[in-house]
């Protein structure tokens, strides 16, 4: 006769042994990455110096981001010389978040 315990084994057994053959292959495939803007010739930060230069959105957009990407002391600090920030003598200030 088959004893209780003989028969949970192999019962475990054939669960686990199940499991692991679900987790075999898979056919999943890597979507393809996206392709890179254009540069027009321009670096990443000269585009960013660009975008920042345009608009005050875009000053503080950069300026966030900046802010956002400090970490302490082991970053090199970024040059703004090619900033110019926007200037305007009729129009209302904007409101900083």
């Amino acid at each position: 006769m088959i004893s209780r315990n003989s028969i949970r084994s192999a019962m475990a057994a054939a669960l686990a042994a199940t499991l692991l053959a679900a987790c075999g292959g898979s056919d999943y495939t890597q979507p393809a990455a996206a392709p890179p803007p254009p540069s027009n010739g321009l670096t990443q930060m000269q585009r960013e110096d660009r975008d920042a230069s345009a608009s005050v959105p875009g000053l503080l957009a950069l300026a966030s981001a900046m802010l956002a990407s400090m970490t302490g002391e082991s970053g090199e600090p970024r040059a703004i010389d090619g900033i110019t920030p926007p200037t305007s003598e009729s129009a209302e200030p904007s409101a900083t978040p």
